[in-house]
């Protein structure tokens, strides 16, 4: 089974694709869909739908998990987060992907342990499972913390299965 994660955001959303076969996970690939921090909001969308209808073309996912806004201190982030997913969300269901969706609690405690679990914690487990192929290149500008989340997102439906919430 193929798994695309994305953990959601505006200017930066990571995306991991993980294949687990009888109960093991291997990377297949990961990075990050990028807008410009300073451009119309029609615009930024477009260009989240374009990419993540890109990976899903490029990569042929089975499952879509993503992680779900829980909460947000800003209202204002929330919205925008809010909108990049639905985009993303649109992409998936034009390509007759399932799609499942989970707190970010449960994937920190599924992948780490600790549903409490600090970015670092996350990366941490990401590769103590997947291995030390997921490293960012010296000197490149990866953000490696989005595409960690996305592996985490999509390692915790490969542990949980149809434990998440199925919007499909």
């Amino acid at each position: 089974m193929r798994i695309l994660g994305i953990d959601p955001g505006t200017a930066t959303s990571g995306y991991g694709i993980i294949d687990v076969d009888n109960g093991a996970a291997g990377v297949v690939g990961w990075g990050l869909l990028e807008t410009e921090k300073n451009g119309f909001t029609e615009k930024r969308l477009e260009s989240i739908f374009k990419q993540t209808a890109e990976i899903i073309k490029k990569y042929h996912p089975d499952i879509f998990a993503i992680e779900k806004i829980f909460f947000a201190a800003n209202a204002k982030t929330a919205i925008a987060v809010g909108q990049a997913q639905g985009v993303m969300l649109l992409a998936a269901s034009k390509a007759n992907i399932e799609v499942m969706e989970y707190a970010p609690g449960t994937i920190k405690k599924t992948v780490a342990g600790n549903g409490r679990a600090k970015k670092k914690d996350i990366q941490k487990a990401v590769r103590k499972i997947l291995g030390n192929k997921v490293r960012s290149k010296a000197k490149e500008k990866t953000h490696f913390d989005n595409a960690a989340d996305a592996l985490a997102v999509a390692l915790c439906h490969s542990l949980k299965g149809k434990g998440g919430e199925n919007n499909g």
